[in-house]
């Protein structure tokens, strides 16, 4: 699974089709960024177990004293309830 995000230009999108990247229906994404501290990765994905929500995907980096974590989900529901949970989290 590649992430390939955020596309929203139908320029980028021609681009990506032409590389041969298709848009998916059933695969779901979430960017989360942050501050990187020790353990919040694991204290996310924690969360996202507890409130019941399957990952089909995970791809994180630190990037300096930030970082960034793509989330593939199930469904368009899933993805808005990984939304409300990762907002809890401070």
């Amino acid at each position: 699974m590649v992430f390939l995000t955020p596309l929203k230009e139908a320029a980028q999108c021609k681009a990506a089709a032409q590389a041969g990247f298709m848009k998916t229906e059933n695969r779901h994404s979430v960017r989360v960024e942050g501050h990187d501290r020790p353990g919040f990765r694991a204290k996310m994905t924690a969360a996202l177990a507890a409130a019941g929500i399957n990952l089909r995907g995970l791809s994180a980096a630190a990037i300096g004293k930030r970082f960034v974590a793509c989330l593939a989900l199930d469904s368009a529901e899933d993805a808005a309830k990984a939304i409300r949970t990762l907002k809890r989290l401070t």
